[in-house]
């Protein structure tokens, strides 16, 4: 059991993603036709690395030793939230004030390699919890647990080269929804809109069946496409 998951990116033509530099179209960054785009989608779920969800947390503080040892098993601190800013943090390094980004439901996929300390922080920030894996982040896992969990329909995933590449890997993206923006970057070890580590494998990761295509002012192009999952 998973949602159905969108991989929204927005990217040079080179493929890279890091786009605060790329200049404005007709008044609109790069981030601009990310977000702006993203929400028209509707979808009440996002999904990123860590090194993202770190734009959204608190800044690291030493946590307190718990007065007792905490029970590793999940944990939902918000029952039935329907709009849920989902993030991986396999080691947890992310700090949380507050159990929510902007009105949004922080949700962590977490792995045995945690605290104790670092549950009870959760908890007492009211923020939720799955365990996924020993020392790696076991995505089916995660999205099978979210599924059931939240009764989670769709989700978007809006990570890093290689959040984006390991849910590909794993066969899991449905759709990919693509914002070309008319620069050429070309830098060097700048992230791409899929990095999956280790030797390029003989065969592309998947084929994308065409759904749509849309141009944004300033030669921006949007397109759509479903992915076909291989049959090797």
């Amino acid at each position: 059991m998973k949602p159905y998951l969108i991989c929204h990116m927005c990217t040079s033509v080179d493929g890279r993603i890091m786009g605060a530099r790329w200049g404005k179209w007709p008044g609109r960054t790069a981030g601009n036709l990310f977000e702006t785009t993203a929400a028209s989608y509707g979808i009440g779920a996002w999904i990123v690395g860590t090194t993202t969800m770190k734009e959204f947390c608190a800044k690291p503080f030493k946590l307190p030793k718990p007065k007792g040892k905490i029970v590793r098993k999940d944990f939902i601190g918000k029952p039935g939230a329907k709009k849920l800013a989902i993030g991986a943090d396999r080691k947890g390094v992310t700090h949380w004030k507050s159990n929510e980004v902007d009105g949004d439901h922080v949700v962590l996929l977490v792995t045995q390699r945690v605290s104790d300390a670092y549950l009870a922080h959760l908890q007492a920030a009211g923020v939720s919890y799955f365990f996924c894996g020993k020392t790696d982040i076991d995505l089916p896992l995660a999205m099978d647990k979210l599924a059931r969990a939240f009764k989670l329909k769709k989700a978007m995933v809006q990570g890093g080269g290689a959040m984006n590449g390991s849910f590909l890997h794993a066969g899991l993206l449905d759709e990919i929804s693509h914002i070309l923006c008319p620069v050429a970057d070309g830098g060097v070890g700048i992230q791409t809109f899929f990095d999956i580590p280790g030797k390029a494998p003989p065969k592309a990761a998947a084929h994308l069946k065409f759904m749509s295509h849309k141009m944004l002012p300033g030669g921006v192009s949007w397109m759509k496409y479903k992915v076909v999952k291989r049959r090797d």
